[in-house]
């Protein structure tokens, strides 16, 4: 699939567009979860006693911190009021990976895996940071991601 941008001073705020030589359900599909994860899903974050929601797209990782859910994104870290297993079943599988009990990641802002000595696999992030998974879900990882 094609896919391109169109940069242009004309529009005033960005859009999706879909360009096909007929409509079919894969078509649907795919404007159905873009749809989700831009505009409906979103997670609520707190900071600094501040509550913000924060759509799908933007985040980088989830993953606990003293006991604490955390959601990382670009804009900083914001703690969040549900369970690691509880972000699992809310994010889309296609996008959002697991890599241990104790963390998620959004798949596109993996920059580079690397295999670790002890068996795990190395991530790191578009954010910089680095993350290892466990070795349980280095083989899941290995079948969905690593093909």
């Amino acid at each position: 699939m094609l896919i391109r941008f169109n940069i242009s001073k004309s529009f005033s705020s960005p859009f999706i567009s879909i360009n096909a030589q007929q409509k079919n359900d894969d078509l649907l599909s795919m404007a159905t979860a873009i749809d989700k994860i831009v505009n409906q899903e979103a997670v609520t974050g707190y900071q600094n006693e501040k509550r913000k929601l924060i759509s799908l797209y933007q985040i980088i990782s989830i993953h606990t911190e003293s006991k604490k859910v955390l959601c990382e994104t670009k804009n900083g870290t914001y703690y969040i009021q549900k369970r690691i297993y509880e972000m699992k079943e809310l994010l889309p599988q296609k996008l959002f990976i697991q890599l241990s009990n104790s963390e998620i990641v959004n798949v596109t802002q993996i920059k580079e895996f690397s295999l670790s000595p002890a068996g795990s696999y190395q991530v790191d992030l578009s954010n910089g940071r680095r993350t290892y998974t466990s070795r349980r879900y280095a083989q899941i990882i290995r079948k969905e991601l690593l093909k």
